[in-house]
């Protein structure tokens, strides 16, 4: 029986390009095989070093197969952590800026919480940087029925920020200061004791389980925040009042709803940018409390919440508004804006010296003289 070839050639031509079609929209098989073959140990050697972390950040089978979860299998979840990101490692870098710490340390509440402010453990830790509640409390964070600071971006940050300089100067090492966030400083030293060793490779095998994967997780997520790219994932930003946004520090009592409700937004956006007041409600305090709000709206909140909104410009200078960035502090801005401290506090009506990232301030420029 002869085929007529007028059929057979065009179903030849389909076929083959049938074969060779690659769905456009499979990124993890794409990204599996991307994986799979060009990923060599070498590149991957190469790429952890370029990070620049603070210790012997090595490439073992483990930190390349937990690459690959972050890379392949985890593929989703990572792009929302890329996105999540945007909102809060500014806050991280601010404050390890602030004490001296490697601003690489920014990773590690990926490995914490996957960057999310509100999410709870089974044992009872909680925020970006998962406290107990009793390290919370030892650290200097509110936590009872109405506040919880460990979901504060801000003053958690600054607190977990501080117990790792603490551990630092306990141990020496960052990764071995790692470990102790995890597992405590007691089964680290007592690890030592027993490796003989304080090379954290050494030791890590008499660690707890959890915490023999704890540092190697800690490289995979550096690893990912730096080259994500090259594995074809990208950031899933959250709703754009999520992502811009305005701290401020008030003294006043308020309650969220109160904003939402007169500046009229979303109550439910409002709590997710401020997941600290349980009830929804900021309590009067001398020394501040935080409130962070989108940027849209950020000039209404100012002037109707804001006690120092209808301060008088002072002589000769001129009203204008500077939102901070990552290792601002007063003493840097009054060099900036050629004025002291005290004038900067009077101004904001600021409790203390401390500064936040994002956050607005009043600042009254000198005003230029025209010159004949």
């Amino acid at each position: 029986m002869k085929f007529p070839w007028t059929f057979l050639v065009p179903m030849l031509l389909l076929v083959s390009v049938t074969t060779g079609y690659t769905n456009p929209n499979s990124k993890a098989t794409e990204n599996s095989t991307f994986f799979d073959t060009r990923l060599s140990d070498e590149t991957v050697e190469e790429r952890i070093a370029q990070i620049g972390l603070p210790f012997d950040a090595r490439n073992t089978p483990q930190i390349k197969s937990l690459i690959r979860r972050f890379t392949v299998e985890g593929q989703h979840d990572s792009e929302d952590i890329l996105g999540r990101a945007k909102i809060y490692f500014p806050i991280f870098e601010h404050y390890l800026r602030m004490y001296g710490l490697p601003e690489t340390l920014k990773f590690l509440p990926i490995v914490e919480s996957s960057l999310r402010p509100a999410v709870f453990s089974p044992v009872g830790a909680a925020g970006l940087w998962q406290f107990v509640p009793s390290t919370a409390r030892l650290y200097g964070l509110t936590v009872n029925g109405q506040v919880d600071e460990r979901l504060d971006p801000h003053k958690a940050t600054e607190a977990a920020v501080r117990m790792l300089g603490s551990l630092y100067q306990q141990f020496g090492d960052w990764a071995l200061v790692l470990a102790a966030y995890n597992c405590g400083p007691g089964r680290v030293r007592k690890a030592m004791r027993v490796a003989g060793s304080s090379d954290y490779w050494t030791l890590r095998a008499y660690l707890p389980t959890e915490s023999q994967r704890y540092v190697p997780r800690f490289v995979a997520a550096a690893y990912l925040m730096n080259y994500h790219a090259a594995h074809g994932l990208s950031p899933d930003f959250p709703d754009y009042d999520l992502l811009d946004t305005r701290t401020f520090k008030i003294n006043r009592s308020i309650h969220l709803g109160t904003v939402a409700r007169e500046l009229e937004m979303s109550y439910r956006t409002l709590t997710r940018l401020n997941p600290s007041y349980q009830q929804g409600l900021i309590s009067a305090s001398s020394k501040g409390q935080y409130i962070t709000v989108p940027t849209r709206i950020a000039n209404q909140f100012a002037e109707r919440y804001l006690e120092n909104s209808n301060l008088v410009v002072p002589a000769n200078r001129q009203k204008s508004q500077y939102v901070t960035v990552p290792g601002d502090s007063l003493d840097t801005l009054a060099v900036l804006f050629q004025c002291s401290k005290e004038e900067l506090i009077a101004w904001n009506g600021l409790g203390s010296e401390q500064l936040t990232v994002n956050q607005t301030l009043n600042v009254y420029l000198p005003r230029r003289v025209a010159r004949p």
